[in-house]
């Protein structure tokens, strides 16, 4: 036996609220610190020790590689926390440089940083720097508005695996400090509006408490495939064909399945990939990670535990339906007496409330699945000719798809990681004349 495996034993794993508690108290640093620099261009060198502290404690004895021991009520289980630690080592070398530099220049600070350098270190790909480069050219051609009398473009964007890399489990997937100050710079300087169509819910936990930037700043946020929307300081609710009947009833199994999962054989689940996530529509449920980490008997016994008590609040099957089952996730959903609601009509609702249009100016719609091509599609039949598309990690079918719906080349980038993307958009605002305070 040797002493680090003495020392782990000695050390006792830490609880899912300890591990919560402590990676949501430095995701309000990263606010802070974000707001901090989209306001005046500076940060006190002593907002960022916390991610130094937060990254000590995530890669503690209590961590083997990237597995996490966990426990709750009497049971213990390991959870993969690499993209937590990713973001984490990031964010340090990113505002340790940002912080240490005295330039007055905002753009000047954040060339200096390097931020595109500190991201390719991170990265699997050789072609990093070449696909920056082609980002940048794609997104310089977006923000021309020598074409279009002057009117900035629109940017509507998926978030996971788009804007944010995936992580293991939904309730930490939250944005570093690096992603929000570029994200939220690039958005004030070059975009009339900047607007974030997610699938997962606002809130509890959503992506108003995943995200690093303030909610009510230069980025727009919205939830359910675009149902809910934060505008205004107000959450903005599209439910278009959804029956009352139908919403009370998800609400009561929601708080059904807070229960078990305070219970001790389910409690891990709040931590299973998606989690126990409530939309305006639905709620989605995670049942097994992308590694396979939970035992199987386990996941079926919750799953039946769900089925148990959706009869117990719809015992006629009138207003619920479980659906959309993968071995990763299951969907309830409310029974919809309207047409199928996809990320297209997000869209919509979006340039509705806001009284603009999607006719005016270029567009561009950046994601990575099939979901998001009804984004695309939605802004190509408004604006044919100057929509445009900036996909995430795609396979050529999927190329092939979003190449025909564009019609230009030109008009498309392809790119293997969100980080690519800040990267390129870091490029941009530090080599902007107008990007200083």
């Amino acid at each position: 036996m040797n002493g680090n495996t003495e020392i782990k034993r000695m050390i006792p794993s830490q609880s899912i609220e300890d591990f919560k508690e402590c990676l949501y108290r430095m995701q309000e640093a990263r606010k802070t610190v974000t707001s901090e620099i989209l306001e005046t261009g500076h940060v006190a060198s002593d907002k960022v020790s916390i991610f130094k502290n937060t990254l000590e404690e995530m890669c503690d004895e209590r961590t083997s590689g990237h597995i996490r021991d966990i426990h709750s009520r009497g049971t213990t289980f390991g959870i993969n926390i690499q993209d937590e630690i990713k973001g984490l080592q990031k964010d340090q070398l990113f505002l340790d440089s940002f912080a240490g530099d005295s330039s007055d220049n905002f753009g000047e600070k954040l060339k200096n940083c390097n931020l595109p350098g500190i991201l390719d270190k991170f990265s699997q790909d050789g072609d990093f720097k070449q696909e920056v480069e082609n980002c940048k050219r794609f997104l310089l051609d977006l923000i021309d508005t020598s074409s279009t009398d002057g009117v900035k473009p629109l940017f509507i964007t998926d978030w996971d695996g788009t804007m944010k890399d995936y992580c293991s489990q939904y309730a930490t997937n939250l944005q570093p400090a690096y992603s929000a100050v570029v994200m939220g710079s690039f958005a004030r300087l070059f975009t009339r509006v900047f607007a974030v169509l997610t699938a997962g819910p606002l809130r509890h936990p959503g992506i108003l408490d995943l995200t690093a930037l303030p909610i009510n700043g230069p980025v727009l946020f919205s939830g359910s495939w675009g149902r809910e929307w934060w505008l205004g300081g107000r959450r903005v609710v599209h439910d278009d064909g959804i029956p009352e009947e139908g919403s009370v009833a998800i609400g009561q199994l929601y708080e059904h399945l807070e229960e078990i999962i305070e219970e001790g054989e389910f409690v891990q689940f709040a931590l299973v990939g998606s989690g126990v996530q409530r939309k305006v529509d639905r709620l989605t449920l995670g049942v097994q990670t992308v590694f396979g980490q939970v035992p199987k008997e386990l996941s079926a016994r919750y799953i039946f535990a769900v089925k148990e008590r959706i009869h117990r609040v719809d015992p006629n099957n009138q207003y619920l339906v479980l659906e959309n089952c993968s071995p990763l996730e299951i969907e309830v959903c409310v029974h919809s007496s309207g047409a199928v609601w996809n990320k297209g009509d997000g869209v919509a609702a979006l340039i509705e409330s806001l009284h603009d249009s999607l006719k005016v100016g270029n567009v561009c719609v950046a994601g990575d699945t099939a979901s998001d091509v009804p984004m695309l599609q939605k802004a190509a039949d408004e604006n044919p000719e100057q929509v445009r598309a900036l996909f995430v990690g795609v396979n050529e079918n999927l190329k092939e798809t979003i190449s025909k719906i564009v019609g230009d080349p030109k008009r498309t980038c392809f790119v293997s990681s969100p980080d690519v993307v800040h990267a390129a958009f870091a490029l941009i605002i530090s080599e902007s004349e107008g990007s200083n305070f």
